[in-house]
């Protein structure tokens, strides 16, 4: 059984000359038959610090500035399996550009992961002053269809959310595949092995008045 290990800082005066290393741990995580995260004790406590359960708030966003991906070698014969262990050991304030109970705008540099926290309420749309403690959006621990985008598009090793003061979220760009292209041509039927079975081919599809999974956990 062996370790293999990789380490991210990221000093006050900018990105440390690691993005080769960077770059290389998403590789070094590619198949991996389990991901697993852990955020340590200092940037923990400064989330549950700000933690709150008060109404009326909008969501956060952090930077991962120094993080560490270690994988265990489980076994070397086929099947492989290696599992990842990512470790977050500090974070910064986010440069937030929009913020409101159900989602947060947020960009950090490169190379630095992302870490968001959802808030524990429930509200009407994304006006903060009907949101209540509790209730059927809170204490959401999955990511949304943006933040798995976001993430992808990122290309970033993991994100992060917490979802309660002592809940966090790992989540990485494997949780949101390429989606199956239908193949069809005009006149010609798709292929019925990428279809949902409800579907029919001379009726349209309907879409709902509003979409729930457009990357905000409000109530309609």
């Amino acid at each position: 059984m062996t370790w293999t290990v990789g380490s991210m800082r990221f000093g006050a005066r900018g990105l440390m000359a690691v993005l080769a290393a960077t770059t290389a741990a998403p590789r070094a995580a590619t198949g991996q038959a389990v991901r697993l995260g852990v955020v340590m004790d200092l940037p923990r406590q400064t989330l549950e610090a700000a933690w709150t359960n008060a109404p009326q708030q909008v969501e956060r966003a952090y930077c991962v500035t120094d993080w560490s991906y270690g994988v265990y070698h489980v076994s070397r014969v086929a099947p492989i399996q290696d599992d990842t262990v990512f470790r977050v050991f500090a974070i910064r304030d986010a440069d937030v550009s929009n913020a409101g109970p159900s989602a947060v705008d947020f960009e950090c540099p490169d190379g630095m992961p992302e870490l968001h926290v959802h808030t524990p309420t429930t509200c009407m749309g994304d006006d903060v002053t009907t949101c209540v403690s509790g209730g059927l959006n809170a204490y959401s621990c999955q990511p949304s269809r943006g933040d798995l985008e976001k993430l992808v598009r990122r290309r970033d090793a993991f994100a992060v959310l917490q979802c309660d003061l002592h809940a966090f979220r790992f989540y990485y760009a494997s949780e949101y595949p390429t989606p199956a292209v239908v193949a069809s041509g005009p006149g010609s039927r798709p292929r019925t092995g990428n279809l949902t079975p409800a579907m029919r081919y001379n009726e349209p599809v309907t879409q709902p008045a509003t979409d729930p999974g457009s990357g905000s956990r409000s109530s309609p």
